[in-house]
Formats: structure tokens, C-alpha cells, sequence
């Protein structure tokens, strides 16, 4: 397109001109900028653009623009003649026409115009010297007024001259959040502003970097050898490693949002004075440093003395004593079952062997030849928390026995029992115990049932929060089970304590070593026979949760006729004695039915496990006044059992799979329906 072929009046040219000023001064444009006093010089030769030749057209000069930009300098004819030839040819492209991105758009205006002759000359220059002056603004940095001297982070002035004031920031993101501003600060102009936390840090960095040039001036100084001053000067060194070190000085309290409260000013103020004028130059100044010794080691504060309370425990001793032990003791023999929850006999048969072979529990003297308490009061107290289940001050009145005193006889008691009599009282069934059990389960219709088996709670109060969930059941408290194996005396022979609360009968079941012994081969061989069928594992009775193994027999829950009614009737009452043992362990010991307030569990299975070997020796004790059946009317002409030694003949798994096995269940538990049948059965 020749510019000679566009409409005859210029003012065609001038409006289209006009119309693309904007598009002229496009930011992505980058010559779009020229500084206003630049002016093009004329040209009548215009350079072949795509396919179209410029030729000489006259143009009236342009319209003035100035009122829609001052700033703008006035185009020649010329000028605008280049540039609305370059836009109309570029526009007209067939290819990329206006379609493309205004950076490339541009560039090519710009470089159409710098080849023709119009701007070859002056064109590059004036580009070059644009280029520079935009080099040069972006280039520049803003000055701000400098900052006013701060010390330590704190500022001191602001910039008009003014004090700063401290207030409290009302934002949604800052609320509540103190900062340094100025009273001017509506005027318009500079002022400061400055968090207060951040002043703090700078403030605390600030020290820092004191505290450690003090460090080294006091490494510096050379003294002659003297004692005391040398002990003052490292006294020194440790009080400035120290304040180095805590942090303590400074203070961070959260309180309202942020607001924080900046302590030890006094002290970090002497601490930097006195040490600013210290100058030692290779010689003793020791005045210098016992005068900064006594500044900076302030008075200790008075120790708040222990409370003591004279409880005249040898009147404890003999009011116990007269009590209860003496010729004539002022309650009955019954009074003291009662309350010490066994016999007078047994209880001194403890507290001399706790006495004897238990060092906390041996008698002794202070360093003023004064009796320290008696074995009598220590395990009396002890007794009396696992048998109220109160808390450990209880018995302060009575024993003349202090709390924290109390709950260690506790502890100490609880290990001395296991210590010294678990070994007995939680022992493993002897075969003289298997010869009793299997013909007391013999003539209650059980032949080979050695006791029953079932777990117990125990509600743990004071217990971790972390293990909240893991020991909580569905009343939502957290508890510790036991699982025990009782007899028909309400022997305890086998205790496993300390599984989580969550934890059912199988899942403890699993984790439980009451069949390690068979297993491995080490526990008496029991030979029975049942309707006429041999047997070679005796069993214990259970609730319908436990699986069907060789060793358990379970109810049934549903009988559909006589022999089954009776059968489920029969083993329900039997089963019956390990919850019997349950309930006469709790009212026994009411430190066991309470819960627990003590925080580790260790110590938890300790009392546990003490108060099981304690109920067992209570059993013992009382055995012949408490037997229901005479052992001799057991035996009968035809001996239907057998209590050998153990055998390792076979594998480890190969009896686990016998303990294990469903068939041999339910062969046993028809047998035992018959023979219940035949024993108890209407004929």
C-alpha cells in the first residue's frame, strides 16, 4: 500500500494518528517512552515494507494534542506519515496482521522506522540515549530520610525529631500487637514505626554481643596469683557464662495477644556499667573485681525451711502395740482379722521376715541415737492402705506416720513380698496341688478341670493422657487387666497383670504365658479319662469367649434338651470360683476395687501382684477352717487320673497343636455332658 493511495485529507492521517496514541505508549512497547523534547528530523523516503512502496504524499501538519497530554511534544508531518504507514502496512500483513502480542507488534514499528532514512541518522542516537535515561531511573534508589541512632533496638527518636510513642496495632492480622510510632505521624510526612517484639530481639542480640565482648575482657586480665582473687575472678567467669547462657533476662510472657513484659532491666544495666570500667593493663586489680563480685552476686534468697512436725512416733509404737500385740491387747482377736484382713500369727510371721531380711525395714537410730520407726508401724500403715484403699495421710493420726513416709513403706512392702514369698505363693501347680485340684473337679463332675480362668479390671486414675485411648474401654476409663486362674479354695495360681484396658479376653489370651509350660515341655503330664475316653491335657472352665481348644470348655448357650441344660448349669456354677476369687480379692484389698491414684504403672503391677501373694497366704492360713470338701471321700475304688512328670517327648509345636486342637474340644465336652448326666442326672 503507497501512503499516496490513503484518503486525500489529512486530517484522516492526523485522526488515525490520533486514535492509536494509546496504543503508541504501550507498556510492553520500548521506545514508547522518548523524552518530550526529542524532534524527528523530515524525511520524503519511505523503506519497502512487505509489499507495498512508499511514495511522497503532503500531510497537513497535525491536530495540537497537548490538552488530552501536556507532556507530549507535537509530530511533524513526517514523522507521522513514517508512523501511520508502518501501523497501516503492519496491520494489512496476511499472515500476522494485528494478531500478535503488542511487545513483537511494536518492535516492528520500531524497527521499520529506524531503517528508513527518516531515522537512520538520528533515529539509533536518540534510541541509545532513551535507553540510558530509563537505564538510569530504574537504576536509581529511593533515599529515605536516615534512620534515627537506636540503642540496642530500641528507638530513640524518629525522624522529624520527635519522642516515640508506644501503641497497640488494631488490625485484623496484628491484633493486639505493640509497635513504635510517632504523635506526628497524621502530618504526612516520614516517621517511625517499629514492632516493639521486634525491638526486643534486637535488643536481646544486641547483649549478646556485650555479654560476649565482657567474656573476653575478663579473659583478658592478667592477675598475679592470688587465691582469693583468682576464686572471685572464676565466681565471675561462671555469673557471665551464666547471664550469657539464660535467656531468662529478657523475658517473653504472652498475655494479651502480644503484648510481653521485658524484665531484668536493672540487672543488665549494672551488669554493662560495671564492666565498662574495667581497664586492667597487665596488672593485680583486684579491688575492681571484689567490688564487681559483690554487685553481681546478689544476696541468695532466705531457703524456705522444711516443715516439721514432731509426731512422737515411739508413742505411735506403744499405742500399736498395746493395741493390738501385747499379753493384753485392747481388741479381740476378731477386731484384728478385721482390720489387718488376716490372722495375728501370719501378720507377725511378715513384718519378721520384712524385718530381718529387708533393709528398709530393719530397725535403726538417727545420728542423735533416737529409734527410727518400727517394723510393726511401717507395715501397719501399709496394711491399712490396701485394705481401706485410702490415701497415704490416713494413718498419720493413728501410726504417727507422715504421707510421703507411707506411700514408701507402700512401695517398699509391695517388692519385699514378692521378693521374699512371690516365688511360693505364685508358683506354678505342684503335682501334689494337681493330685488335690483334679479330685476336687472329679467329684464336681469335672474330671481333669484344674480351676477356671477370666480377666479382671482395674481402673487406672492417674494414668498418662497420652495413653488415654489406649487404656479406655467403652465406659471411657482408662483400666489395667488381670487375668487369673482360680480353684474352687480360691487359690490364685496364675496372675497376668499390666495389658491394656482396650484388650479383650482372646487378645490378652494371646499374649499370656499360661500355657508356656506346656508348651515347652516342662509342666507335670495329666492323665484322666472321661466316660471311658483317655485324656492328656487337663483344662479350666470359661465364658463363651475364649476358643475351643483342647484346654477350655466352655458353656452352652443355647441347650436344646435335658443333658444339655444340666451340663451348662453344672459348668456355669463351677466356673463360677475364679469370679468368686475376683470378688473376695477386691473386698480383701479395697486398694485393688478403688482407683488407682498412683502415676506409674510399674509400681501398679507391684501392689497388684503383692496383694494376689498376700490373698494366697491369707488362703492357706485359713484353709482348714474354710474347706468345703474332705479330700479322703474324693478317692474312689476306680483311679480315673494320673499326675506324671513332665515329658519332652514331641516337639514344641507339635504340643501347641495338641493345646490347640478343635476335635479333641468337642470329644471332651460330649463326654463330659455324659458324664455329668450320669453323675447328676434323674435316672
Amino acid at each position: 500500500m503507497d501512503p499516496s493511495n490513503l484518503p486525500s485529507q489529512s486530517s484522516s492521517y492526523v485522526g488515525l494518528l490520533h486514535s492509536q496514541q494509546g496504543s503508541v505508549y504501550h507498556e510492553n512497547f520500548p521506545y514508547g517512552s522518548f523524552h518530550s523534547s526529542v524532534n524527528f528530523g523530515e524525511s520524503d523516503t519511505f523503506p519497502a515494507f512487505s509489499s507495498q512502496q512508499p511514495e511522497d504524499a503532503p500531510v497537513d501538519a497535525p491536530v495540537d494534542a497537548q490538552a488530552a497530554r501536556p507532556v507530549r511534544r507535537k509530530w511533524n508531518p513526517a514523522d507521522d506519515e513514517v508512523l501511520i504507514s508502518v501501523w497501516l502496512n503492519t496491520s494489512k500483513d496476511s499472515i500476522v496482521a494485528n494478531e500478535q502480542r503488542s511487545g513483537a507488534f511494536w518492535t516492528r514499528v520500531a524497527k521499520y522506522y529506524a531503517e528508513s532514512a527518516h531515522g537512520r541518522e538520528d533515529g539509533r542516537v536518540l534510541i541509545r540515549r532513551d535507553q540510558a535515561e530509563l537505564s538510569l531511573e530504574r537504576s536509581s534508589q529511593v533515599h529515605y530520610p536516615p534512620q534515627p541512632e537506636v540503642e540496642f533496638g530500641f528507638p530513640q527518636v524518629c525522624y522529624c525529631g520527635a519522642h516515640p510513642v508506644l501503641a497497640t496495632s488494631n488490625s485484623r492480622n496484628d491484633q493486639g500487637r505493640r509497635f513504635y510510632t510517632c504523635a506526628n505521624k497524621d502530618d504526612g510526612d516520614c516517621h517511625i514505626f517499629k514492632w516493639w517484639d521486634e525491638a526486643v530481639m534486637d535488643e536481646m542480640r544486641a547483649r549478646d554481643i556485650h555479654v560476649f565482648q565482657l567474656s573476653e575482657k575478663v579473659d583478658s586480665l592478667t592477675l598475679l596469683p592470688d587465691y582469693d582473687t583468682e576464686e572471685k575472678l572464676r565466681k565471675l567467669e561462671k555469673m557471665v557464662g551464666d547471664l550469657a547462657k539464660e535467656k531468662s533476662c529478657i523475658v517473653m510472657k504472652k498475655k494479651t495477644g502480644a503484648l510481653c513484659k521485658f524484665e531484668c532491666w536493672y540487672e543488665w544495666a549494672v551488669y554493662h556499667m560495671k564492666f565498662q570500667r574495667i581497664q586492667v593493663r597487665g596488672r593485680k586489680n583486684s579491688s575492681i573485681i571484689e567490688a564487681l563480685y559483690f554487685d553481681f552476686n546478689p544476696t541468695p534468697k532466705e531457703r524456705k525451711k522444711r516443715v516439721f512436725i514432731e509426731r512422737h512416733r515411739e508413742e505411735g509404737h506403744q499405742k500399736l502395740w498395746n493395741d493390738y500385740f501385747s499379753e493384753t491387747p485392747t481388741y479381740p482377736h476378731n477386731l484384728f482379722r478385721r482390720r489387718f484382713r488376716m490372722n495375728k500369727e501370719l501378720f507377725l510371721h511378715i513384718v519378721h521376715r520384712l524385718s530381718t531380711e529387708v533393709e528398709y525395714f530393719q530397725p535403726g537410730v538417727d545420728a542423735t541415737g533416737r529409734s527410727s520407726l518400727t517394723p510393726l508401724q511401717k507395715c501397719t500403715a501399709t496394711i491399712r492402705q490396701l485394705a481401706y484403699g485410702g490415701g497415704s495421710d490416713t494413718v498419720d493420726e493413728y501410726v504417727r506416720i507422715g504421707e510421703t513416709t507411707a506411700r514408701r513403706c507402700l512401695h517398699n512392702f509391695a517388692a519385699g513380698i514378692i521378693d521374699l514369698f512371690g516365688g511360693e505363693y505364685l508358683r506354678r501347680p505342684t503335682p501334689e496341688d494337681l493330685q488335690r485340684l483334679l479330685s476336687s473337679g472329679e467329684q464336681r463332675g469335672f474330671p481333669g478341670m484344674i480351676g477356671s480362668i477370666d480377666c479382671m479390671h482395674w481402673e487406672w486414675k492417674n494414668y498418662p493422657t497420652a495413653w488415654k485411648g489406649m487404656y479406655s474401654r467403652g465406659s471411657g476409663k482408662p483400666t489395667i487387666v488381670l487375668e487369673a486362674v482360680a480353684s474352687y479354695d480360691l487359690w490364685i495360681w496364675h496372675a497376668f497383670f499390666g495389658a491394656p484396658g482396650t484388650m479383650n479376653d482372646l487378645n490378652i489370651l494371646d499374649r499370656s504365658p499360661v500355657f508356656d509350660d506346656i508348651i515347652n515341655g516342662i509342666a507335670p503330664q495329666v492323665n484322666f479319662y472321661v466316660n471311658g475316653t483317655p485324656y492328656h491335657y487337663a483344662y479350666y472352665l470359661t465364658d463363651g469367649i475364649y476358643p475351643k481348644w483342647a484346654t477350655f470348655i466352655q458353656s452352652i448357650r443355647l441347650p436344646q434338651n435335658q443333658k444339655h441344660s444340666l451340663f451348662a448349669q453344672t459348668q456355669e456354677a463351677v466356673r463360677k470360683d475364679v469370679e468368686r476369687a475376683f470378688g473376695v480379692l477386691q473386698a480383701r484389698f479395697a486398694v485393688v476395687r478403688n482407683p488407682s491414684n498412683i502415676w506409674d504403672k510399674e509400681k501398679i503391677g507391684n501392689i497388684m501382684r503383692a496383694c494376689i501373694i498376700l490373698h494366697n497366704m491369707i488362703v492357706e492360713d485359713e484353709r482348714a477352717s474354710r474347706t468345703n470338701y474332705n479330700v479322703d471321700e474324693f478317692e474312689e475304688d476306680v483311679q480315673t487320673f494320673s499326675v506324671n512328670m513332665p515329658s519332652t517327648v514331641g516337639s514344641t509345636l507339635e504340643r501347641r497343636t495338641s493345646v490347640r486342637n478343635r476335635q479333641v474340644h468337642q470329644h471332651l465336652k460330649n463326654d463330659l455332658i455324659e458324664n455329668i448326666w450320669t453323675k447328676f442326672g434323674n435316672p
